[in-house]
């Protein structure tokens, strides 16, 4: 039975799943993609067992870390403590070496260390905040170089207070820019930089890059040259990968250095690509259906943004394939994706990071007629249905098989969810007591009523919970509409999480990079509709799986 056998294990943050038996960890990362996926219900997909990694040790081709004093190492759990990792059993041998070589030289005015493995040696950045420490940080680069363990030495400065480990661009003090990387002996090779992104697990990558390649000609059959776009190419591994086998690739990335490298490689090896500098979802804003045969994306683990799927969509690429290593994002998308008429048929799980919580899935999605919304309440005259969000009620009507003369009786803009209520014919009702849940910026007392005008009711509130610094509450609304909620709660200063029209941006910012939350956290959880004197109809949501998603990730923090 295969255990990771590490020291520091109670203490280091690197492997939560180390103490278990590798088979274990495998099956439970399965098992968190399978519930990803099936919190959606619209969705399918037939998930395969997930991929295990071989090797289990020594694997690691990029490391990240940081130091303190003479310790080079991970925050030890539960504190600000670096934890010295020396001995690491998860870094490749060369990653590894060329921390030792580091930490001889400690105490040195960094904070951290970037050490990047390619097929040409180390690339290593050295992070520091110190204003004054480029002499001493240049003479211990080419310390390093000399030892032999390190190819090349880049500096990194960021400014006291940011967060992000690698802040600043890297500068290049000894030793090359860039070096060359190939995932293996019969594979392209690409360029690396200091501070490039490179998936963690070689064997990994290289399955992943064969399956997207093996995945294109099943789908695409006899197309021979088959026109494949790429977003978030990165330094363009994969599309040189995919060009080297035939295909016109356009590889698209919005970070000019990534894709020039990749441009370069290509013209070194004779490989018809075309490297793009552009952000994905403006490159693919007017994409005209069938431009391309096929689609690849690797979007970061915030996922893609509501106008990036709403322009696949409309691109209805004969393949598309969806590489993530956020499961709860990719279902997110996968969930909206299925509406635009692109229907997730097969997850594969691998495992990239082993004994990490990480999982990296890699999907397939084809042409499929968008699901018809979920019905909660019907009789003769009126239909409540379970609207999603990103999605207009005008089209959630249209949605509708076979209730011809439909008409909407709410007006919930595309970021809301919850219960939406339709007439059938000229039927005639009037809104009654609405229960809206939502989260909102800051701490809310445990109840009250924001009042709009002096002779409205305004919007009554009582809270359900904190969520961190902030609160979930539930409010009742007579005869307010969605805006006058927004307006309500953005007027006390406690505007909803998520709202573009009227939020924070810097809390919007961090809950969609930390939490996924892309839209107005708002969802219409009871509602009733008067129909007669005396006779009202209610219908009930439950939260909607992405908002509930991030209450989740919140919490786990």
């Amino acid at each position: 039975m295969t255990t990771l056998d590490c020291p520091l294990q109670s203490r280091c943050p690197g492997c939560p799943l180390g103490s278990r038996p590798y088979d274990e960890g495998l099956q439970l990362k399965g098992h968190v993609v399978g519930g990803a996926l099936a919190a959606y219900p619209e969705l399918a997909a037939s998930v395969a067992p997930p991929r295990p990694a071989a090797p289990l040790h020594a694997y690691r081709v990029r490391a990240k870390l940081v130091s303190k004093g003479t310790a080079l190492g991970l925050f030890e759990r539960g504190s600000h403590r670096v934890l010295d990792v020396a001995g690491c059993r998860v870094l490749s041998a060369n990653v590894a070496a060329a921390a030792d070589a580091i930490r001889r030289l400690l105490p040195l005015p960094i904070y951290g260390a970037d050490i990047r493995e390619t097929s040409q040696g180390v690339l290593l950045t050295l992070l520091t905040e110190e204003a004054g420490a480029g002499t001493v940080l240049e003479q211990a680069a080419k310390s390093l170089v000399a030892s032999g363990h390190v190819l090349g030495v880049a500096l990194s400065h960021r400014r006291r207070g940011d967060v992000r480990l690698l802040a600043g661009a890297p500068e290049v003090v000894v030793g090359p820019s860039e070096a060359r990387h190939a995932l293996s002996a019969e594979a392209p090779y690409g360029y690396a930089a200091h501070g490039g992104f490179v998936q963690a697990h070689s064997g990994q990558a290289s399955h992943v890059y064969t399956e997207i390649a093996r995945g294109l000609r099943e789908r695409l059959g006899a197309i021979t040259k088959p026109r494949v776009l790429e977003l978030f190419a990165g330094n363009g591994s994969l599309a040189l990968a995919l060009a080297a086998q035939g295909a016109q690739v356009t590889a698209v990335e919005s970070f000019a250095p990534a894709i020039g490298l990749a441009e370069r490689a290509a013209r070194e090896q004779g490989l018809r690509l075309s490297a793009v500098t552009s952000d994905a979802t403006r490159f693919v804003a007017d994409l005209a259906p069938g431009a391309f045969d096929a689609i690849v994306v690797n979007p970061p683990r915030r996922g893609l943004d509501v106008a990036l799927r709403e322009a696949l969509g409309r691109a209805a690429p004969r393949a598309f394939s969806y590489v993530s290593c956020n499961p709860h994002t990719l279902a997110r998308d996968a969930s909206h994706l299925a509406r635009l008429g692109l229907q997730v048929s097969r997850a594969e799980p691998l495992d990239m990071i082993p004994w990490s919580d990480a999982v990296e899935v890699l999907c397939w999605f084809e042409l499929a007629p968008a699901p018809p919304p979920r019905i909660l309440f019907e009789d003769e005259a009126f239909v409540a249905v379970e609207k999603p969000p990103y999605e207009s009620v005008a089209s959630l009507v249209r949605r509708l098989p076979g209730l011809v003369g439909t008409r909407a009786l709410d007006a919930w803009g595309p970021d809301v969810s919850g219960v939406c209520w339709l007439a059938k014919g000229e039927q005639v009702a009037s809104p009654g007591e609405r229960e809206l849940t939502l989260a909102c910026r800051g701490n809310l007392r445990k109840q009250g009523t924001v009042t709009r005008r002096a002779s409205a009711t305004g919007s009554r509130y009582r809270k359900q919970r904190e969520l961190g610094r902030h609160s979930v509450v539930s409010v009742f609304v007579a005869d307010g509409d969605e805006s006058e909620v927004r307006r309500d709660f953005a007027t006390i200063r406690h505007p909803i999480l998520g709202s573009q029209r009227d939020g924070d941006a810097e809390t919007n910012a961090f809950f969609q990079h930390r939490h996924g939350l892309d839209r107005a956290f708002l969802h219409v959880t009871r509602s009733q509709l008067r129909v007669a004197p005396g006779t009202v109809l209610e219908a009930r949501s439950e939260l909607s799986p992405d908002l509930g998603r991030v209450l989740a990730s919140v919490d786990s923090d």
